[in-house]
């Protein structure tokens, strides 16, 4: 494992890239990038890229695509994984979740060929876009080890990444449900990482 801060910003801390155990199913390294939060309970409901605050990931070598995969992990099918070892280290961005279930995950603009290139082992990249959910869904809050799973990638060489995210700290409310504290902006732009680091 390899946990190394690349950027800090208030509430948002920093990036660790993990290395998943693949068992040699599939030709490459798989990798799982996390977005490290200062508290449980913050929240990332997306990742983007704007005119400016560019967003590009990219490898040395093509990234590993299932035919039954998908550019976000909310396209590949749990039932499908268990009866394909292959399809668990399809590369894909996410937040929070790592299959189909119960994840709310989409991407904007609508019907946009964002993850084209991607889902052909090329780069992910814009200038115009993002991969959210919406900020109340449950796999969009920091959980108590405080790391949100932001991707997922298969390949036999070195990935780079470039991000920006948006989200807000955990909301504290009284009891008639009124937020007292919390609920701030998260907007922590140009984070870098590798794969390997």
């Amino acid at each position: 494992m390899s946990c190394i801060p690349l950027f800090s910003f208030a509430q948002f801390s920093h990036v660790e890239v993990e290395e998943l155990d693949n068992g040699g199913v599939v030709a490459g390294r798989t990798y799982r990038v996390y977005a490290v939060m200062q508290n449980e309970g913050d929240v990332i409901d997306a990742i983007f890229g704007e005119d400016g605050k560019p967003l590009e990931i990219s490898c040395t070598s093509p990234f590993y695509q299932h035919p039954k995969g998908g550019g976000m992990a909310a396209e590949v099918q749990r039932f499908d994984i268990q009866n394909d070892a292959t399809l668990a280290f399809d590369s894909w961005v996410t937040i929070g979740l790592e299959d189909n279930y119960m994840n709310s995950l989409t991407a904007f603009p609508p019907n946009t060929n964002l993850f084209g290139d991607f889902e052909r082992g090329g780069t992910l990249k814009t200038n115009n876009g993002a991969w959210f959910v919406l900020p109340d869904k449950r796999q969009a809050f920091a959980p108590e080890d405080k790391r949100i799973l932001i991707a997922q990638f298969t390949t036999t060489g070195k990935v780079n990444g470039l991000i920006n995210i948006h989200g807000r700290t955990k909301a504290v409310t009284d009891m008639e449900g009124n937020v007292v504290s919390g609920a701030e902006l998260i907007q922590a732009e140009g984070i870098s990482f590798t794969c390997p680091q």
